[in-house]
């Protein structure tokens, strides 16, 4: 397998072997036993340094019907006022300007500009998705972003952005090139695309449940400097921000259009000071995971064994990665709980568990709780929901980078 970004040949470095696509959740039993199951390796490639995995599942079976909302996690929500606020001031910002949101999902994000008076428009290719944004009043285009929807946007209805965002898309598009020109072509000369996506510093830090077919890549600032160079677009500022358990923002421009801020030179350094360049840094993942694993594994046997009993929390990409490469199963833990409506009475990819709203730890009151989605635990373990339940003595186990009991 090449790089999907300048050619070269990857080499492999982690594999969590067959693993489900992490969002198609079965309706009945009767599925259990024709469901697909996929290759999920990744590698690193020497040339651009770029994290991606090597096999992919075609896009029209991950995003025409999607059941993750934008909406459903608060923390999302606060963040997204808070990029709209922050990136107006910055950008300059009005009634004037388009911002256009590749990826746009339920609207969240575009409405927090809408509601500061600046025209947007939305594209996401999940229909079932587009059509709730659109009912929302936020105009949405139901197919996925490429330079040819770029360039028919452009010649067919002059549309030109001021503020090209994207928030988890950058990592999600196996033709990366082609929807970087579409960004360039879209792009107002003084226009600004703004990215955010899980840092690649995530896989150093053990949290490998970021891994799953929908994310192709895994950036770091020097990849993303030698791709966006493909189009001749410059980054020009970037920071982190705390979503998804650590992100990445960056600032991107047509060539020459602003200046190089000095946090660009200087996160630059610190990859490089930190083997982002180097194949063996990625290695020592396995030997990571496996530790993870282990310490779970055997925490989860313990409370068993004791007569107690363990509820999941959040039928979450990151938990059916972790559910499934972990075998955990029946014998772990009794029963998952979510709190988007679309998953719940659903069966989770992989292991089949049935998912129940968060109520049911309320009533079932099991010993421990395992927060599969960690990078929200502080937003989980102050749910309204789960108050009785922790004061009755409810405990959380959180898994990932590190297992601890809380």
């Amino acid at each position: 397998m090449n790089c999907r970004s300048c050619q070269t040949e990857l080499v492999e470095f982690f594999s969590l072997g067959q693993m489900p696509s992490i969002n198609v959740f079965l309706k009945k039993e009767e599925e259990f036993a024709t469901e697909k199951k996929y290759n999920l390796s990744v590698g690193f490639c020497p040339k651009c340094s770029l994290v991606q995995i090597i096999d992919t599942i075609p896009p029209k079976d991950l995003f025409v019907d999607y059941v993750y909302f934008s909406a459903v996690s608060t923390q999302f929500l606060e963040h997204c006022k808070e990029n709209a606020n922050e990136l107006t001031k910055k950008l300059n910002l009005g009634p004037e300007s388009l911002v256009l949101e590749v990826a746009s999902n339920d609207g969240s994000q575009l409405q927090e500009f809408k509601n500061l008076g600046i025209p947007v428009l939305g594209v996401d290719p999940a229909k079932n998705i587009a059509k709730v944004a659109n009912e929302k009043g936020i105009k949405t285009i139901d197919e996925f972003f490429s330079y040819s929807l770029a360039k028919k946007l452009k010649e067919e209805q002059n549309i030109q952005a001021d503020l090209i965002f994207g928030a988890n898309v950058l990592a999600h598009v196996e033709g990366i090139v082609d929807f970087v020109k579409g960004v360039k072509e879209l792009l107002k000369p003084k226009g600004t695309a703004v990215f955010e996506f899980p840092y690649a510093r995530g896989l150093i830090e053990k949290k490998f449940d970021v891994i799953y077919h929908e994310h192709v890549f895994y950036y770091s600032l020097i990849a993303l400097i030698h791709l966006f160079k493909t189009a001749d677009l410059e980054i020009y500022d970037v920071k982190m921000t705390p979503m998804q358990g650590g992100s990445l923002m960056f600032f991107a421009c047509h060539a020459g259009a602003f200046p190089i801020h000095q946090n660009v030179k200087d996160l630059q350094a610190q990859e490089i000071e930190s083997g982002f360049d180097k194949l063996e840094t990625y290695q020592k993942l396995a030997e990571d995971v496996l530790g993870i694993k282990n310490e779970l594994l055997d925490l989860l046997k313990k409370i068993k064994s004791e007569g107690k009993r363990v509820a999941a929390y959040s039928a979450s990409a990151k938990g059916t990665v972790l559910l499934n490469y972990f075998g955990i199963n029946t014998n772990y833990i009794d029963f998952i709980v979510d709190k988007s409506p679309a998953k719940q009475g659903l069966y989770t990819p992989g292991t089949h568990f049935l998912v129940y709203p968060p109520e049911k730890v309320g009533e079932d009151k099991p010993d421990y709780l395992l927060i599969l989605c960690w990078n929200l635990a502080d937003e989980v373990m102050q749910m309204e929901e789960l108050k009785a339940w922790r004061e009755g003595g409810g405990k959380f186990i959180i898994p990932v980078p590190e297992v601890k009991i809380i």
